[in-house]
């Protein structure tokens, strides 16, 4: 017979999900997922700014003594955002035209060959991984 843990249960509905990155700088962060990444924003508070990624998927930065978590210092965040497209090139393309560090590299091999990929930190040092995955 069955118990609750080894039971799988479906699970409720989903409307989205939404990934938290934590500045000092808001504004500077604000800036450059508008206007060099080049996602909408959807909503924008003190403190906050919610960026569309994709359908379901939303980015929200928070400002430093806002929300429930604070700005990291350093490259090492322990969250990337990763994005995967089938227009790669074209993604790596737009941010070496806006000179974003680590685009330079061009593509590379990823995921144990898995993958193609790129990878740039914003502002603050979070890393932005563009994939696709090789068929």
């Amino acid at each position: 017979m069955p118990t609750p843990m080894t039971e799988r249960l479906p699970i409720p509905s989903i409307d989205g999900v939404l990934t938290m990155f934590y500045y000092r700088d808001l504004a500077a962060a604000t800036d450059w997922y508008e206007r060099v990444i080049g996602f909408e924003k959807i909503l924008a508070f003190e403190g906050l700014s919610l960026f569309r990624v994709h359908q379901g998927s939303q980015l929200a930065l928070v400002g430093e003594g806002f929300g429930s978590q604070q700005p990291i210092a350093g490259t090492n965040k322990g969250a990337i955002l990763s994005i995967q497209t089938r227009v790669l090139q074209q993604w790596h393309e737009r941010l070496f035209r806006y000179q974003v560090p680590g685009t330079g590299e061009g593509l590379q091999s990823g995921g144990g060959g898995l993958t193609i990929e790129f990878k740039v930190r914003d502002p603050e040092g979070y890393t932005i991984e563009f994939f696709e995955w090789i068929e």
